[in-house]
C-alpha cells in the first residue's frame, strides 16, 4: 500500500478557547496567549474499576469521575491577568466561581465543551525571561462534538 496523507492536520495552532464564569463573567471571553506549545491538556480520567473473582471472573464497574484541564499562559497574557483578579475575588469573598470552557479545534474538526472549578493558581517566575504559568481545573462534564 502507498503511504497517503491524513485528511486532518495535527496543530493546535488554531485552536480557540473560550471561556466564562458565573459571577465574573457571564459571557464567554476568548483565552489570549496561552503557549503554543504546551497551551492546554485534557488529563486522561480514570473511568471504572475491575476485580478478579477466586472463580476467575472478572467484573467491572463504571465510576464517577473528574477531568483535569491544564492551561499554561505566557506572563504577559491578558486572561492570566483576568484569573489573577478572579483569585484575589475568591480570597475576598471565600467563594469559587464555577467555570465553562469551550475549546474549537478547527484541524480536528472538534469542539470540547467543560465545566469546573479552579483548583490551581499559577506561580510565577522570573528568570532570563518571565515564564508561563498553568491554571488547573477540576471538571465535573466534559462533552466533546464535531464542528465544521
Amino acid at each position: 500500500m502507498a503511504p497517503q496523507i491524513a485528511p486532518k492536520t495535527l496543530t493546535s495552532a488554531n485552536s480557540v478557547l473560550l471561556w466564562k464564569a458565573k459571577g465574573y463573567t457571564d459571557q464567554f471571553v476568548q483565552a489570549q496567549g496561552y503557549k503554543t506549545d504546551s497551551a492546554f491538556d485534557f488529563s486522561d480520567a480514570t473511568i471504572g474499576e475491575t476485580v478478579m473473582g477466586v472463580d476467575g471472573i472478572q467484573s467491572g464497574a463504571y465510576i464517577q469521575h473528574e477531568h483535569q484541564l491544564t492551561i499554561t499562559f505566557e506572563a504577559n497574557s491578558p486572561t492570566r491577568a483576568h484569573f489573577a483578579k478572579m483569585y484575589e475575588r475568591m480570597t475576598e469573598q471565600m467563594e469559587t466561581f464555577p467555570f465553562e470552557f469551550q475549546v474549537d479545534i478547527p484541524s480536528l474538526g472538534i469542539r470540547r465543551i467543560a465545566k469546573g472549578f479552579m483548583i490551581n493558581l499559577a506561580g510565577f517566575s522570573a528568570k532570563k525571561r518571565m515564564d508561563a504559568g498553568s491554571f488547573t481545573f477540576n471538571l465535573g462534564v466534559v462533552t466533546e462534538e464535531e464542528i465544521s
